[in-house]
């Protein structure tokens, strides 16, 4: 077997919101009183969207090895869109409750193809096969895990907020293949982000695989030449193979 570690991204690789983050804020807008248009959140949301990922990709950027500093960046992300909805005097107030909707474990769901691609793998590979997960998130990613079922595939859970690494950085995927005393040349990682997932874990020396999800390729840049793309997770038990 060529492999013998895979590591995944967790957010829109394994979890995806029951809710968006756009409907989960009309949500609590409405529960306070506030009305607003799903257009008018939707233009809030893209406005947000565009901070969040040239913060994201900021060289040298600190914020995803921090829960202090992850938290940060929510309440800023939050505070663009409730500014672009014309509500900046009610930030204080509402974000809190945003965050918390945010957060909370029943928030989040399994992608419908996580689950089956797992058991397949556990049935053709056993123990041979360490898995677990490598994400920039907060320490309260563990409860989100446990609340959606993964655990028992699970060998690790690394939330950057909690282990003081984040993606690019070699040392956050060189941790992951420690965790298991596997050699980074044995391991692969799989997630929705070029820059984090596949470039990362290239400079560990893993290999890196770009999952691209239907429904994220519009607002994704095209994959550079020689990545390796899926577009589903039902796809790994042949790529692996």
């Amino acid at each position: 077997m060529r492999y013998r570690l895979l590591c995944l991204d967790a957010g829109f690789t394994l979890l995806a919101p029951r809710r968006t983050l756009g409907d989960a804020l009309r949500d609590v807008l409405a529960e306070h009183g506030h009305r607003v248009t799903q257009a008018q959140v939707h233009r809030a949301w893209e406005t947000a969207d565009r901070w969040f990922w040239s913060e994201y990709h900021r060289p040298g950027n600190r914020i995803w090895d921090d829960d202090a500093r992850i938290d940060d960046v929510w309440r800023r992300y939050h505070g663009l869109m409730l500014g672009e909805l014309g509500l900046d005097d009610l930030r204080e107030r509402l974000i809190d409750l945003i965050l918390a909707a945010q957060y909370a474990p029943d928030s989040w769901e399994l992608y419908p193809d996580v689950l089956p691609t797992l058991d397949a793998l556990r049935e053709r590979y056993g123990d041979e096969l360490r898995m677990g997960i490598v994400s920039d998130w907060g320490s309260n990613l563990r409860p989100i895990i446990t609340a959606v079922g993964l655990d028992p595939y699970l060998d690790f859970v690394l939330a950057s907020g909690a282990v003081g690494l984040a993606k690019p950085d070699p040392a956050f995927y060189a941790l992951a293949a420690a965790m298991v005393g596997i050699e980074p040349g044995a391991a692969v990682m799989v997630g929705d982000s070029h820059w984090g997932d596949v470039e990362g874990a290239r400079s560990a020396g893993m290999e890196g695989v770009l999952l691209l999800r239907p429904e994220w390729r519009s607002r994704r840049d095209p994959a550079p030449e020689g990545t390796t793309v899926i577009a589903t997770l039902a796809e790994l038990p042949r790529l692996l193979a």
